[in-house]
């Protein structure tokens, strides 16, 4: 019996080479897009970010409030005390508050230096006014890291 040698053309192994690669990366794109756990990343500049996040502030609207940040965001009271990390820890500064719809912000300046946005806020609540130097790191869209300079 005679063996049939097949040579396939390098084009025809290439073109095959392609299809299995473009089924992997669609597998994996679906994969992560059926995983509740991953988080949308915005493709707005870090100003924007900030300036989303006060809209939203300002308009007590905590759903997407909270969207604006890194599910383990890190909060601190600068330099480097660290408050807490992650949304319950957003959750437990913020949604009160927003509820009672009893704060807001106003920006008094800003500065940006790459993914840092730093503004000079007050912030009032339920009519009393504090001065805040927020620092914000954005990192591929989303608020990872937050500090916040209070008025003595």
């Amino acid at each position: 019996m005679k063996k049939k040698i097949i040579i396939y053309s390098p084009l025809l192994l290439l073109l095959v080479l392609l299809l299995i690669t473009r089924c992997d990366t669609e597998a994996e794109k679906n994969a992560v897009d059926s995983n509740p756990s991953e988080q949308f990343e915005s493709n707005l500049t870090p100003l924007e970010i900030v300036n989303e996040r006060m809209r939203f502030f300002n308009a007590h609207n905590y759903d997407e409030f909270i969207k604006l940040y890194h599910k383990n965001v890190k909060v601190f009271t600068y330099p480097d005390k660290l408050m807490g990390t992650g949304s319950d820890r957003l959750a437990s500064i913020f949604k009160t508050d927003f509820e009672n719809k009893s704060v807001s912000v106003k920006i008094e300046n800003q500065i940006t230096n790459g993914p840092y946005v730093i503004n000079h806020e007050i912030v009032t609540n339920d009519g009393k006014p504090t001065k805040y130097v927020s620092i914000y790191k954005i990192e591929k869209g989303l608020i990872t890291n937050v500090s916040f300079v209070r008025e003595f």
